[in-house]
């Protein structure tokens, strides 16, 4: 949100418009949870990608957007927006799995090798990324964006376990959400 938004508090968005990417997307989950954790009567509207809905926050759009950091660090710093909440502040989220790296049968079957060693890979680097301080330099140089605010982003908001490609929680809890978003019927 605009740093001089009189919105303080998640409390303070009733009747405002709180930003989510698209339907269905991890982001449209968290406001949907936090207006439901909260009891908020927000309007959740789709903005689209960070760049798009700081636009429409800045031009007074749109009440409170939505970013990934390290997007939009810069401008916390400079007092031009302000962060009120997060994706973990969303309580009913903690203890579902958001993200999956998956593949079908046909090419697990076809290509396991390859399968086994991209997963391989992937483990490792996420290892890599929480054990080694030389990845905010490599991540900062491909990013442009200082190894301070690269830390800050992971630091701030990526925990290890979000990460782990081995863990998949709160199955109900997912499911129960595709029903109500309308993905899936009950069965």
């Amino acid at each position: 949100m605009r740093g001089d938004s009189p919105i303080r508090t998640l409390q303070d968005t009733d009747g405002k418009t709180i930003a989510y990417s698209t339907n269905g997307a991890s982001t449209h989950a968290i406001v949907t949870a936090c207006i439901k954790q909260y009891g908020l009567k927000a309007k959740p509207v789709a903005t689209g990608s960070p760049p798009a809905t700081l636009t429409q926050v800045m031009s007074g759009q749109i009440d409170v957007g939505w970013a990934g950091p390290p997007f939009g660090l810069d401008l916390i710093d400079q007092g031009k927006i302000r962060i009120i909440a997060s994706g973990n502040d969303a309580a009913a989220l903690k203890n579902q799995t958001v993200r999956v790296l998956i593949t079908n049968a046909a090419t697990l079957q076809a290509r396991e090798p390859a399968v086994d060693r991209f997963m391989k890979a992937y483990r490792e680097t996420v290892d890599w990324m929480y054990a080694d301080s030389e990845v905010f330099r490599h991540y900062a140089a491909f990013m442009g964006i200082g190894e301070a605010t690269m830390r800050r982003g992971r630091d701030g908001f990526y925990p290890k376990a979000a990460l782990d490609p081995d863990a998949i929680v709160g199955t109900d809890a997912i499911n129960a959400d595709a029903v109500g978003f309308k993905y899936t019927t009950r069965r």
